[in-house]
C-alpha cells in the first residue's frame, strides 16, 4: 500500500469551485467528470465541468478525486489523492494508504448485467479502475474513487 491523501474542505457557494478543480486537474491530465441532479446524471463525460448547477458532482484523473455536494450552509468538498492537496484543505485524521483495483463499468463481456438502475452515457473505450483509501490503523476502506486506467 502506498501513502494517499484525504481531506475536505468547505466553500460558502460555487464560485471558487472551478479554480480549486483546475488547480488540482491540470490540463495535462486525462480528467473525467460525473454530475448528479436529483433528476438526472450527466454520465461519465471527459474534462473539467463548466456548469455548476448541479448539486453534486465528482471529477476524478489518475492522480485524484475531488467530490463535491451542495449543503444547506454552502459546499462541501472531498479530495481523495495520491499527491497533497492544497493547503487550502484540512486533512482528516487518520494513516491513509491505497491499493488501486481494476474496475468495470457493465460487468465483463460474459456478464452485461448493470449495477445501475438507470443506464447513462460514457465512452465506451472508457477504461476504469478503482482506488481504494484505507485507513492503516483500522485497516478499513473509507473511500472508494474512480481512476482512468
Amino acid at each position: 500500500m502506498r501513502q494517499a491523501f484525504v481531506a475536505s474542505l468547505k466553500l460558502k457557494d460555487t464560485s471558487e469551485i472551478a479554480g480549486i478543480l483546475h488547480h488540482h486537474f491540470p490540463n495535462t491530465e486525462t480528467t473525467y467528470f460525473f454530475l448528479r441532479w436529483p433528476h438526472q446524471v450527466s454520465g461519465i463525460q471527459s474534462g473539467i465541468p463548466h456548469d455548476f448547477t448541479c448539486q453534486e458532482g465528482q471529477v476524478f484523473a489518475l492522480q485524484a478525486e475531488l467530490r463535491w455536494k451542495q449543503t444547506v450552509r454552502g459546499l462541501d468538498l472531498l479530495y481523495l489523492g495520491t499527491q497533497s492537496p492544497a493547503a487550502s484543505f484540512t486533512p482528516l485524521s487518520g494513516e491513509w494508504r491505497y491499493e488501486d483495483y481494476e474496475a468495470d463499468l457493465y460487468g465483463n463481456p460474459q456478464n452485461q448485467e448493470t449495477r445501475f438502475p438507470k443506464s447513462f452515457d460514457y465512452s465506451k473505450a472508457l477504461e476504469i479502475g478503482q482506488r481504494y483509501f484505507i485507513d492503516s490503523v483500522t485497516a478499513r476502506v473509507h473511500f472508494i474513487a474512480l481512476i482512468p486506467r
